[in-house]
């Protein structure tokens, strides 16, 4: 660093030199030294069959593993909704971690539902210790979790609390429709792995969901759409219902209108 640029250069894992938010903590250069002679090939590391079983999940495990075999630090995960987007990152979670990749995980969902049922599908497959960000975590201090569950607004309100190196892993849910504006900031202070997973990839001029995960345009990592779902007899085809309401029938009139 010359105090005002910050970068780094983990030559001995083969990245090239990257440009950072901050300089890692000591916990952190610690980790990233014992990956050298820690880490597994993660083609030795079989998913577990009870997490994720089915074909395209296997193999959408796979390519993000061999998407960051090759030193690059972004993966998108395309899925058709119903899926299981959260099984396959869980599985992806398992695998990075019994090989030695990731200590710790931030999953980022957009909505509190979806935080309460990523709570519950990581507590049922994975026996890590669990913080729920922005909700009570019984014993569990905010450091000494391995993975972290939390919504945009919430992570954003103390994420400064922690160092640039101290997430292995950020998983964006619904990365579609999160992770521009402000939110975007999380991505760019956490020097980690980041997987982004949707069912509807944006691709436009102003912003193209694969290019922010450094796909190539309208090519992601792992791509299992609604069609081939429908094919393959893992989901039904949907049926369009049309319904209108008063309002949009009749307008509003301001005699209508109360006082």
């Amino acid at each position: 660093t010359n105090g005002v640029d910050t970068w780094i250069w983990d030559d001995a894992q083969n990245y090239p030199p990257r440009k950072i938010y901050g300089i890692y903590s000591k916990d952190s250069l610690e980790y990233l030294v014992h990956q050298r002679t820690g880490k597994k090939a993660l083609a030795h590391v079989e998913p577990d069959l009870s997490i994720a079983g089915r074909m395209y999940q296997l193999e959408a495990v796979k390519r993000v593993c061999e998407r960051f075999t090759g030193n690059f630090r972004k993966a998108l995960v395309v899925q058709a909704t119903g899926t299981g987007k959260t099984r396959v990152s869980i599985s992806l979670c398992d695998v990075l971690m019994r090989a030695g990749w990731v200590k710790r995980v931030l999953f980022l969902c957009d909505r509190k539902e979806l935080r309460k049922q990523a709570r519950n599908a990581f507590s049922e497959f994975l026996k890590e210790p669990i913080y729920v960000i922005g909700q009570q975590n019984n014993d569990i201090a905010l450091k000494d979790a391995r993975i972290y569950i939390g919504i945009y607004p919430g992570m954003m309100n103390i994420y400064e609390r922690f160092d640039t190196g101290f997430f292995d892993l950020i998983i964006a849910d619904e990365s579609h429709r999160s992770i521009y504006n402000q939110y975007g900031d999380l991505f760019k202070y956490f020097d980690a792995l980041q997987v982004g997973l949707t069912a509807t990839p944006v691709e436009m001029v102003s912003r193209s969901t694969c290019r922010l995960f450094a796909c190539d345009y309208k090519l992601p990592t792992a791509n299992y759409p609604l069609e081939q779902a429908i094919a393959d007899g893992n989901l039904v085809p949907f049926r369009v219902v049309a319904h209108t309401t008063a309002f949009l029938r009749e307008g509003i009139k301001s005699t209508h209108l109360s006082d």
